[in-house]
C-alpha cells in the first residue's frame, strides 16, 4: 500500500499499450464517463498515472512528473528494503558465531569476518585475481590509509588488466584525501569515481566476492565485515550497486557543462525536502552543517523568489510540469 491507501504491486511490467494511453487523455481531458473501477484502468493504477478522487469516487490523473517521482520513488523504496535485509545479515550470523568458537563462521557462500588485518587479507587477493572492482565509501576515509591505497591502487591500475568504480557520498567532493584519490586513480584511465546524496551500504565488490560492513563512524576497529562468495548473490550486489551508480553524478572527468559542487548540494537538498526530509535528515545525509543548509536554502528561496520551503515546493512543482510554459 502506498501512502494513499492503493495498491502497490512489488513487481511488474511498467508498459503502457496505446488504449493505456489513451484511456488517460481521455480521463485528463475530462471526455467519457469512465468508473474508477473500470478494469481497463488497471495499468495506468499500476504506474500511478490514475488514482480515485475522493470527492467524486471518479478517475483521476496525476501529471507526468508526479507519475516519474512516485515511479522512482517505489524503486528506491524496494532498493531500501533489501538494503535492510542485508544489513540484517551480521546480526544473523553474530547469534550463530556465539554457538562455535573461533571468530570466524559461515557455509563458505557468506561469512563473517573480524579484524582489519584478515579483511584486508581477502580483499588483496580479491582484486589480484579480478578484472573489474566495485567499491563505495559511506563515510571519511582516513587520510593516511586512503594515500597508502592511492600507490597501491595506481599501480594495480597502471599494470592494466583491472578496472575500478568508486562511488562516494557527495560531501567527499569537498574533503582533499578522497578528492585527491578520485583524480589520481581517475588519471590511469582504468577508474572512475562518481558521488550520490543516496544512502548506500560501504562495500567492496570483486569478481569473486564481496565484502560489507555496516560501520557508519569511519575505518577501523574489529567490526565483522560480511563476506560474500555466492555467485548469485554477488550478481544481485553488482545490480544494487549500478542502481546506485546510474543515479549518481561523475566526479573525474566531470561532464562538460555540468553542474558544480554547491549545484549539486542544491539539487540534492531540492529533492529531500520534496521527499518530505527534515532539515536533520538532509544535513546528516548530505554531512553539511546547519549554517550550510540554511545558507544554500535561503539562497534557493532567493532565486524562486519565494519565503517559505512550502512555497518552494509549490514553484518547483510548478515549473517542472509541462503543462507550465515556465
Amino acid at each position: 500500500m502506498n501512502e494513499r491507501g492503493e495498491a502497490v504491486p512489488d513487481r511488474g511490467d511498467l508498459g503502457l499499450s496505446e488504449d493505456d494511453v489513451r484511456l488517460y487523455w481521455e480521463i485528463r481531458r475530462g471526455d467519457g464517463d469512465l468508473k474508477a473501477d473500470d478494469p481497463r484502468l488497471e495499468n495506468l493504477r499500476r504506474v500511478g498515472a490514475v488514482f480515485t478522487e475522493p470527492l467524486t469516487d471518479k478517475p483521476g490523473t496525476r501529471p507526468p512528473h508526479r507519475v516519474e517521482r512516485e515511479l522512482i520513488r517505489r524503486e528506491l523504496d524496494e532498493v531500501e528494503r533489501r538494503l535492510r535485509h542485508i544489513r540484517r545479515i551480521p546480526s544473523v550470523l553474530d547469534a550463530l558465531d556465539r554457538v562455535a568458537p573461533g571468530g570466524r563462521s559461515g557455509t563458505g557462500a557468506v561469512e563473517v569476518v573480524r579484524g582489519l588485518t584478515a579483511v584486508n587479507h581477502l580483499l588483496h587477493n580479491a582484486i589480484e585475481a579480478s578484472s573489474t572492482i566495485w567499491s563505495s565509501q559511506t563515510r571519511p576515509r582516513h587520510a593516511e590509509r586512503l594515500a597508502m591505497s592511492a600507490v597501491r591502487d595506481v599501480a594495480i591500475l597502471r599494470r592494466g588488466g583491472v578496472r575500478y568504480r568508486s562511488l562516494y557520498p557527495a560531501s567527499a567532493r569537498n574533503r582533499a584525501p578522497e578528492a585527491d584519490y578520485a583524480r589520481m586513480t581517475a588519471e590511469t584511465g582504468a577508474a572512475e569515481s562518481r558521488t550520490s546524496s543516496r544512502r548506500f551500504p560501504r562495500m567492496v565488490i570483486t569478481d569473486t566476492l564481496a565484502l560489507i560492513s555496516d560501520r557508519r563512524r569511519g575505518e577501523g576497529g574489529d567490526e565483522p565485515a560480511i563476506v560474500v562468495r555466492d555467485p548469485a548473490l554477488l550478481a544481485w550486489l553488482r545490480g544494487e550497486y549500478e542502481l546506485h551508480w546510474e543515479a549518481s553524478d561523475p566526479w573525474f572527468p566531470a561532464p562538460e557543462n555540468g553542474p558544480g559542487n554547491r549545484e549539486l548540494v542544491e539539487r540534492d537538498i531540492l529533492r529531500m525536502l520534496s521527499e518530505g526530509s527534515t532539515r536533520e535528515a538532509i544535513t546528516r545525509t548530505l554531512d553539511i552543517s546547519p549554517r550550510t543548509y540554511t545558507t544554500y536554502v535561503a539562497a534557493l528561496r532567493e532565486r524562486f523568489r519565494v519565503k517559505t520551503n512550502e512555497q518552494l515546493m509549490y514553484e518547483l512543482g510548478r515549473r517542472r510540469d509541462p503543462a507550465v510554459g515556465g
